[in-house]
């Protein structure tokens, strides 16, 4: 039988000094595992770590700028040896139409949302090489715009779709080496100013979805989590949406 018990993993979360980073982050943290940091805000991790339960580690940086990956992953090797899990949760998400977007709007987006999955990975795939864990996983983190997408969304929606085809190819590679990689593809998912912020968007998710209800980011937390533990160790290559159901109404 599987179990939860994944204490004394090391784990590293990007983007963890945004909303749903911290809840990821905080969901290892409870189930007893190292976590280490990453993020743009170095005041935010701090502020992150204090509230954290277990031992954990501040990363802070552009995971964008050259060189920062190979020097993050460098820390990590030093620091606790190995890395059990990876959870590429760092991400953009900006709107454009398709007559109005820059090159260079397109290409932050697939930089830092597909692009930068890519070198991590490869980045895991090394220190795996160098010093195995036993039962390695990554975990993408996707969205329900990667199978349906939305106006205004072009370069959001290429980014995210690519990404969960990229977890499945990598699934396939990765394999000969025990690591499972999944994706978890969230839909809109609550923050205390996101139905301030777009009242008509939030209202028209509600009266849509199945549960009529948005998204709590714990549920994504517990999700990935989920996809870490031994619970789904001949789970790998899948694209698991958290959506409060909205995957089985019709145009999603």
């Amino acid at each position: 039988m599987g179990s939860w018990k994944i204490d004394g993993k090391n784990v590293l979360v990007t983007g963890a000094s945004g909303h749903l980073g911290r809840v990821i982050a905080g969901c290892f943290s409870s189930a007893g595992c190292r976590v280490f940091l990453q993020g743009r805000s170095r005041e935010k991790l701090y502020d992150l770590q204090k509230s954290l339960k277990g031992e954990s580690f501040v990363l802070s940086g552009d995971i964008s700028t050259p060189g920062y990956i190979s020097e993050m992953f460098s820390i990590i090797d030093k620091k606790w040896s190995s890395l059990d899990f990876l959870v590429n949760n760092a991400g953009l998400q900006t709107l454009g139409s398709i007559d109005s977007l820059e090159d260079d709007d397109w290409d932050k987006m697939l930089d830092l949302n597909l692009k930068i999955p890519h070198l991590t990975t490869k980045a895991f795939l090394a220190l795996h090489k160098k010093n195995s864990s036993i039962s390695p996983a990554i975990i993408n983190i996707a969205s329900i715009e990667g199978s349906v997408p939305a106006v205004l969304h072009s370069h959001y929606t290429a980014s995210k779709g690519g990404l969960i085809q990229y977890t499945r190819a990598s699934a396939l590679e990765l394999g000969r080496y025990g690591i499972r990689v999944n994706s978890v593809s969230p839909g809109l998912i609550k923050h205390k100013n996101l139905e301030a912020e777009w009242p008509d968007g939030v209202a028209r998710y509600i009266a849509s979805s199945p549960l009529s209800r948005l998204v709590d980011p714990s549920e994504v937390g517990d999700t990935v989590l989920f996809l870490a533990s031994p619970y789904s160790r001949g789970i790998t290559g899948i694209d698991l949406r958290v959506d409060t159901g909205m995957g089985v109404v019709q145009g999603y």
